[in-house]
């Protein structure tokens, strides 16, 4: 019997600050996650996820302080630290502390800032539109809704909810597991969390976003790709809520709409720096021209699209498209 074939398994460690950036912010959709002094055993991260569209679960460590933004999108977040320090929502009056072993949900469907001290942290990354399925079946609706949360766990729904992610996490963990097996694994530990969180909807059905208005969001990003865009400008300009907008992304299009714009503008410097006079202009001009300003992470973005470096496709070497 074939290893099943997991969608989604990284495990990345290492100790430039750089590549630690470059990876959160991947991980967070985000353009704004800092790095700042090194644990006193020296700087190192290790980040690790395994699952699929509906379930991923991940570790992460990081020997240094640092703070930023985490972009949720759609989906819903289960998050414990593994040692104190860590504080989500530090732009609002409630900060949050995660406590060490005691599962907090993110905030959902909006950004929140974050700073946190050298330490660890585990996670479950849920789905939007997956969990707010199993919520609808628990509580018999025929319609899925976006979710509210209760924000303290009483000590039996910690000791359950503990309890399931002990038996489900190793099996979630192990990139060889069988789907079938997965699926049945993301059903329960989903459950889990639904119930302890006492998961309810908020006042309003996640509104459905059609082909026509994702179509329009792509067009008008890519129009507009040299200025500064947030996910709330471009849903504004779309007409939908910015959750509405993320979830349609994930489901209709299989990225988020800042990963879009990204890739937009990619193919926006590739097609540039292929017209350009290399004698005449850089590749630093160009990629400042389409809104990369941190030229480390750029150059690694790009080589991870195209298969080389841009100052290779200045100088007119023709990788892989």
């Amino acid at each position: 019997m074939q290893p099943a074939v997991t969608p989604i398994h990284v495990d990345r460690r290492g100790s430039l600050v750089d590549d630690a950036v470059a990876l959160y912010e991947r991980a967070y959709t985000s353009r704004d996650i800092h790095i700042g002094e090194a644990a006193p055993d020296g700087f190192s991260f290790r980040f690790r996820a395994v699952g699929d569209q509906d379930v991923t679960v991940g570790t992460s460590d990081v020997r240094a302080h640092r703070w930023g933004t985490i972009t949720p999108g759609a989906d819903y977040v289960l998050v414990w630290a593994t040692s104190p320090g860590m504080t989500i929502d530090t732009d609002t009056r409630d900060p949050v502390p995660l406590l060490p072993g005691i599962p907090v949900m993110y905030p959902a469907g909006r950004d929140f800032r974050f700073d946190g001290l050298p330490s660890g942290q585990h996670s479950v990354r849920f789905g939007g539109a997956f969990l707010e399925s199993i919520a609808a079946a628990r509580r018999g609706d025929d319609e899925p809704r976006q979710l509210a949360f209760r924000g303290a766990l009483g000590v039996d729904a910690l000791r359950r909810l503990r309890s399931r992610i002990g038996e489900a996490a190793p099996r979630l963990l192990d990139a060889s597991t069988p789907a079938a097996d997965r699926a049945r694994w993301n059903q329960s530990i989903a459950d889990a969390v639904v119930a302890a969180f006492d998961a309810t909807p908020s006042r309003a059905p996640t509104a459905a976003v059609g082909s026509s208005t994702i179509r329009f969001a792509k067009e008008w990003m890519v129009a507009n790709a040299r200025r500064p865009l947030t996910v709330a400008e471009v849903s504004e300009a779309a007409g939908v809520s910015a959750r509405g907008l993320q979830a349609a992304f994930q489901r209709h299009v299989g990225v988020r709409p800042m990963q879009f714009l990204r890739e937009a503008r990619l193919h926006g410097v590739r097609s540039d720096l292929l017209a350009a006079d290399p004698d005449g202009t850089t590749v630093a001009e160009i990629a400042v021209s389409w809104g990369f300003h941190h030229l480390g992470r750029f150059s690694g973005y790009y080589a991870d699209v195209y298969g080389e470096p841009p100052s290779e496709t200045l100088r007119g070497r023709r990788g892989p498209r």
